[in-house]
């Protein structure tokens, strides 16, 4: 999250500046209750001013927070629990939320997974608060909540229940609890709908639900790597919880990841394998790529977890945990094809970056779409050993424009020897632009050359890089932002949902094989007539895309 911040004219929250555009004061969010010609939000009324409002203002401002509620969840959320401190993961949460509900409410048998780190406030938003929201907007419907105890899971029962019995809940929905059933378990409204709590594994036989939730179906690491634990959770998944759903009913699963293969994960597979599809909306502790709300490396939720304290759990979980727990992106037990074994960190200090080579090489996918696959660029350095040190990885989903520009900013950053870019309908699209990117900013002496894949696939082309990793050849930054993302591919790979990563690292290992043995770098300071003889030159160096 950025650190600016300005204040919304029409709420007069602080907002960060990234939610704002169009130069109207407005936040994205206010502009979409205006779209929808929702009432002016309740002003703030200091004390004496409370004292001073006229019945007919206050009733117009009850009126207005009503309507809110209604149609809102965060303001849902806020009258309940003025304290609730929001940011904007919580108030993108609550959007999807919004959109769930009513592709519920159409039939339209939605499936959203959200992931996100512990202790963020997300049972809050999706175990308690938007059970009873949605069931006041349709009271006719049933909801099924899950946890990984029965416990945990009344207790969250107990806790929608208790809002449906508030005075201003009964002043904004017309739903009310049936007085003959009302246990923590099971309870029911005078219409029909109702809320079942229920630990995973447990019995829900003879019950229905519009609503599924799955709050955390797994406790601890213990759990997540018991084999039978998950063979089980997944057996009630398949043959008890999803054969309640209505027609037209949503799944709802928002969860710690833990494991590879945990619920989360054989859903993903399922996905590929032609099962539900799945809107996957992942929120890491530290941004590993550049977001809408935040930029890489920046905190989730500052207010509550910043970037020290983050340091410190970091250090204290270790990286398997880290990457799993709070950055959402569990890393595989071992792979088919890279091992753990394989798996060699480095520390900034047991490397020597002025002795080093440089090369890049990058795997391209143009597109923003959730879908579409990563652009990645990779850049590493050799040592006078021939090891290999990843030094830095840009994974976005980039359009033409961005992509050159990403792949010119990667070159004045390391100065590569080579930059390598497979040969393809891709590359022969941005070829021209450029090169005329290169001439404008002066980038003569970068060297781009044609990567050919031939008949070699994936799995073929990464041969090279996976032999130097068996010998402990190639190390990765023992706490960079990128590395638990990269080693989940590359022990994922060849099964994974993307393997873009491991696309640009095989094509480094077969740049390394065909060209690399380590030449110490030339310190050079560049004389004027070295420079008029380089421009000179120009056009007898490799175009880009032309080597």
């Amino acid at each position: 999250m950025t650190d600016e911040s300005a204040k919304c004219k029409r709420c007069k929250t602080l907002q960060p500046v990234t939610l704002f555009s169009g130069g109207d004061g407005l936040c994205v969010y206010c502009k979409a209750d205006v779209a929808e010609k929702l009432p002016e939000p309740a002003p703030v009324l200091k004390e004496e001013e409370v004292v001073e409002a006229s019945l007919e203002d206050k009733a117009r401002t009850e009126l207005a927070l009503r309507f809110l509620t209604r149609k809102r969840l965060l303001p849902f959320v806020e009258r309940f629990n003025p304290e609730y401190n929001a940011g904007w993961v919580h108030k993108d949460i609550c959007k999807r939320l919004e959109k769930f509900s009513k592709e519920v409410a159409d039939k339209k048998s939605p499936r959203l997974m959200l992931s996100m780190p512990p202790r963020h406030g997300k049972s809050t938003l999706a175990s308690i608060a938007f059970p009873a929201w949605h069931l006041g907007r349709n009271p006719q419907h049933e909801v099924i909540s899950c946890s990984y105890s029965g416990g945990l899971a009344m207790v969250f029962s107990r806790k929608v229940r208790g809002l449906l019995r508030e005075p201003a809940y009964k002043m904004a929905f017309t739903t009310r609890l049936d007085p003959e059933s009302q246990s923590a378990e099971a309870w029911l409204t005078t219409t029909g709908g109702g809320f079942v709590a229920a630990g995973v594994g447990g019995g829900i036989t003879g019950k229905g639900a519009h609503v599924l939730v799955i709050d955390d179906p797994v406790k601890n690491r213990e759990d997540a790597e018991s084999q039978n634990n998950r063979d089980s959770t997944w057996d009630w998944y398949t043959s008890t919880a999803y054969t309640r759903l209505a027609p037209g009913g949503g799944v709802l699963v928002i969860l710690t990841r833990w494991h590879d293969d945990d619920l989360a994960g054989r859903l993903l597979r399922a996905e590929n394998d032609g099962g539900d599809q799945w809107e996957v909306v992942r929120y890491p502790a530290l941004a590993d790529e550049e977001e809408k709300f935040r930029k890489i490396g920046e905190a989730l939720h500052p207010d509550r977890y910043d970037l020290a304290s983050l340091s410190r759990i970091r250090k204290a979980v270790g990286p398997r945990d880290w990457s799993a727990l709070y950055q959402q992106n569990p890393v595989a037990d071992d792979g088919e094809y890279f091992t753990r074994k394989m798996i060699n960190y480095y520390e900034p200090d047991d490397i020597n970056q002025e002795q080093m080579r440089y090369y890049v090489a990058w795997d391209l996918a143009i597109g923003k779409r959730d879908r579409n696959d990563y652009s990645v660029g990779i850049c590493i350095g050799v040592d006078e050993h021939d090891r290999l040190y990843i030094m830095d990885v840009v994974r976005g989903r980039f359009n033409g424009f961005e992509i050159v520009e990403k792949i010119l900013d990667f070159y004045e950053q390391w100065k590569p020897s080579i930059i390598g870019i497979e040969k393809g309908h891709i590359e022969m699209a941005l070829g021209p632009f450029l090169e005329k990117r290169v001439r404008e900013r002066g980038l003569y002496e970068a060297y781009f050359k044609d990567l050919k894949p031939g008949r070699r696939d994936k799995e073929a082309r990464a041969r090279a890089i996976q032999g130097r990793m068996q010998q402990g050849m190639v190390f990765f930054p023992k706490d960079a932002i990128f590395t638990g993302l990269l080693v989940a591919e590359l022990l994922r790979f060849p099964n994974g949902i993307h393997d873009d990563q491991v696309d640009a690292l095989a094509w480094l290992g077969l740049m390394m094989t065909e060209f690399a043995t380590y030449q110490a770098p030339i310190i050079k300071e560049p004389s004027w007539r070295d420079q008029l003889d380089s421009i000179a030159k120009s056009d007898r160096h490799k175009s880009a895309m032309s080597a």
